[in-house]
């Protein structure tokens, strides 16, 4: 016990529960608080925003979505599918042609954003991570139409593969 002062010998006790309750409720309160959803602002009309300019582009990961009509890449459109395939001419070594050209030029700006953020330094100590690719695709096709894309990606480089799918409620 602490000793409230000389020596009368009065010994002064302190309950430390109320403080618990207190910081644990100060804790609770800044968890359920704190958030890492980026924060969105309305753009008052009579405001103009400077412009920014940024010297290296981070990795795109590119998104693929398959309709029920066509197969987007970033949204733009590549391949206009006939009864839910890809036509034969834009089928190449199995895989999706246009979807493989547009995942190039992709791998091709990620490269270089790659090689300009380590400063062209070809030691051979880093390794470029590999790709990856978010697919959607309307659950209504074949897998053989999945596969197409997905071997389109592999042959560009891309060999992670992230398949977006609604969760069921139970």
């Amino acid at each position: 016990m602490a000793s409230a002062g000389g020596d009368s010998g009065e010994s002064l006790s302190l309950n430390i529960m109320p403080m618990l309750d207190i910081f644990s409720i100060l804790v609770t309160f800044l968890l359920m608080s704190y958030s890492t959803d980026p924060t969105n602002h309305d753009i008052d009309q009579n405001l103009e925003l400077p412009d920014s300019v940024t010297l290296v582009n981070m990795d795109e990961v590119p998104s693929i979505v398959v309709n029920t009509n066509e197969i987007l890449v970033n949204n733009k459109k590549v391949v206009v599918l006939q009864n839910g395939k890809i036509p034969p001419t834009d089928i190449q070594q199995g895989a999706a042609y246009p979807v493989y050209q547009e995942l190039v030029e992709i791998a091709k700006v990620n490269k270089a954003a790659a090689e300009q953020l380590r400063g062209n330094a070809d030691d051979g100590t880093k390794k470029a991570k590999p790709g990856e690719i978010t697919i959607e695709m309307d659950k209504r096709h074949d897998f053989e139409l999945l596969r197409r894309i997905m071997l389109a990606g592999q042959q560009a480089e891309f060999i992670t593969f992230k398949l977006l799918v609604a969760k069921e409620h139970i």
